[in-house]
Formats: C-alpha cells, structure tokens, sequence
C-alpha cells in the first residue's frame, strides 16, 4: 500500500503563501484608511479649536482674524489633499479585497482536490486491505482442510 501523496503539494504551499501575502497586504490597506481617516478627524479638531480661540478670546482683533482667515484657506487644501488621499486609499483596499478573495479561493480550490483525492486513496487503501484480509483468511481455513 503507498503512502498517499498529493502531486499539487507544491502549487498548495504556493497558494498559501500568496493568500498569506494578501491578506498582509490588505492590513497594510487598511491601516493606511484608518490613519487618513484619523488625519481627518485630528485636522476638524484643530479647526474647531481654532474657531473656538478666535470666538472666545478677548482680545481677538484683525490679526487674528486675519490669521484664522490664513489658516482657514491652508485647511481647506489640507483637507481636499487628505480627502484625496483617502479616496485612494480605500480603492486600494477594495482592490486589495478582491485579490485576497481570489487567493482564498485559488487555495480552497487545491485544498478541495487534495480531500477528494485523499478519499480516492482511502477507498483503494481499504479495497486492498479488505483483499489482502480475505486472502490471508482463505490462506488459513483452506490450508485446514488439506
């Protein structure tokens, strides 16, 4: 009886270690989201702070709003370039999404064919010891009766 030996052990180790990288990949994707989108929220906080010292400080004259005035335009594009930023980003990570999808799959593919292959084995493995069971059973009753 022969060890069972699955032929694509190679192609499955090659898909594992694709799909590994992947899903490494999409971590990398969405830790990138998540810093922008804390960018965002870190950039909105800063200017409701600075609207807030303009309005409650008193002694806030022309400079200062013309300061706020300065910073609010700066704002606005660091906020277009973030929003930007993001879009892309979270294009990536659906990109990303799709190949670990595909990784996944490919390698669930091979782990399919190694099970049923494996079960093909197991059946001739359990025919040719059933055989070699009633060989060895008709070898000692029928050596008896000479």
């Amino acid at each position: 009886m022969q060890k069972f030996r699955f032929t694509l052990d190679s192609v499955l180790r090659l898909r594992s270690l694709r799909l590994a990288t992947e899903r490494d990949k999409l971590g990398q994707a969405l830790a990138e989201t998540t810093r922008l989108e804390q960018a965002i929220a870190a950039l909105a906080a800063e200017r409701a702070a600075a609207l807030e010292f303009v309005k409650n400080e008193p002694g806030a004259g022309n400079t200062e709003l013309r300061a706020l005035s300065a910073y609010l335009l700066g704002y606005e594009a660091r906020l277009a370039k973030l929003r930007k930023s993001l879009e892309v980003a979270r294009l990536r990570e659906a990109e990303q999404r799709k190949r670990v999808i595909a990784a996944d799959r490919d390698e669930r593919l091979l782990l399919k064919l190694k099970a049923k292959q494996r079960a093909a084995w197991q059946v001739a493995a359990d025919h040719e010891l059933e055989i070699l069971a009633q060989e060895s059973w008709n070898a000692v009753h029928f050596d008896r009766g000479n």
